[in-house]
């Protein structure tokens, strides 16, 4: 900690230490606020971290200050990739590997596991060291950074974000009872255990990958979501199939939005039946789940013991939905009207209407 802050990170009252959301930052002092920062200049593209004789390293340097490299290496060794990172994603993923076909094709299926994605390293464990580092970057500008000492704080849904702050630094700070917390992103109960190897209850429930078949037309649904989860889906439709995006199907604080939301987006396309689409999909769900929780039931091993939970916390998850607000929807419709014409697919609404 002291070599950190020599190079000007910040790491003040805080204790890594085992907690119930496994090893984590605590802080020394409860009464004291503490003070956790990674300045820009310190932030490791994650495309600029390698394994040399097993050791997660920066390959090149250059950009960084003398002596910063060798620090960064042995901060990896001590702390995070060599303390138990390797190990627990090595077995996550091994798991995941073993689990019978039947299990593996659905989740293939879903969109939930892909391992020639996942796997994708010249070796196994060049893999898992890119497995580890996704599971501990933050996204800057399209590209995922390695935060020195900050990335060792654990996730809760119910914490508040990462502080990025103007000068580029990313930190987390304040009073903290128990253990320190930030809310990694927004995601559902499934994604979060498939992304990062744990399971947790979150609040918003987004729809599976699934093709289904309504009022004789071909529905592909593209599971996912959650970086701009209020924003209704898109869709696009042609002669043979109607294709929706990572529609938001459940919401724990919001429960009326998700059909909101869908309606909306319905609403803008001149259709009717976004109401009674909106439960064919939930239906398809629920019954995708069921059926992984069958062919989970007879498999003994802690993979499957995880997938199970998180099947049920993903159907708790999409519970969350109770009619829809009505008085949105012209007013949604008109923004979406706005947002199409005005900008770009791939750039986020800054001001959203809900």
């Amino acid at each position: 900690m002291e070599e950190f802050r020599s190079y000007g990170g910040r790491a003040e009252n805080v204790v890594q230490r085992d907690g119930p959301f496994g090893r984590g930052l605590f802080p020394i002092d409860p009464s004291q606020p503490i003070d956790l920062m990674v300045p820009r200049s310190l932030l490791v593209p994650a495309e600029n971290v390698e394994l040399q004789n097993g050791a997660a390293v920066i390959k090149d340097d250059s950009a960084f200050p003398n002596g910063y490299a060798d620090w960064f290496r042995r901060y990896q060794d001590s702390l995070s990739w060599g303390a138990e990172g390797e190990l627990s994603v090595t077995r996550f993923e091994t798991g995941l590997r073993n689990l019978p076909n039947n299990v593996g094709e659905l989740l293939s299926q879903l969109n939930l596991y892909q391992p020639e994605h996942r796997l994708a390293g010249k070796t196994f464990q060049h893999s898992m060291l890119r497995r580890f580092l996704k599971s501990r970057c933050l996204s800057r500008r399209g590209k995922l950074v390695v935060m020195p000492m900050v990335e060792l704080v654990n996730h809760s849904p119910k914490a508040t974000n990462w502080e990025i702050r103007p000068d580029g630094s990313v930190g987390v700070s304040g009073h903290h009872d128990g253990e320190v917390l930030v809310k990694y992103s927004n995601a559902d109960p499934l994604r979060r255990l498939l992304g990062f190897g744990f399971n947790v209850q979150e609040p918003l429930g987004f729809s599976l990958s699934l093709n289904i078949r309504h009022r004789g037309q071909l529905v592909e649904v593209k599971g996912g979501g959650g970086r701009h989860w209020f924003q209704p889906p898109v869709i696009e439709e042609d002669n043979k199939r109607l294709v929706i995006e990572q529609p938001l199907l459940g919401c724990q604080d919001h429960p009326r939005m998700p059909l909101t939301l869908f309606l909306s987006a319905f609403q803008s396309a001149n259709r009717s039946d976004g109401q009674e689409l909106f439960e064919r999909i939930h239906q398809a769900n629920t019954l995708a789940l069921v059926e992984l929780l069958r062919r989970l039931d007879a498999v003994p091993d802690e993979i499957a013991s995880l997938l199970r939970l998180g099947c049920m916390n993903q159907l708790s998850s999409l519970s969350h939905h109770i009619g829809h607000r009505a008085e949105l929807l012209s007013r949604l419709g008109d923004e979406i009207t706005r947002v199409n014409s005005s900008i770009g697919p791939d750039e986020p609404w800054d001001n959203p209407p809900v």
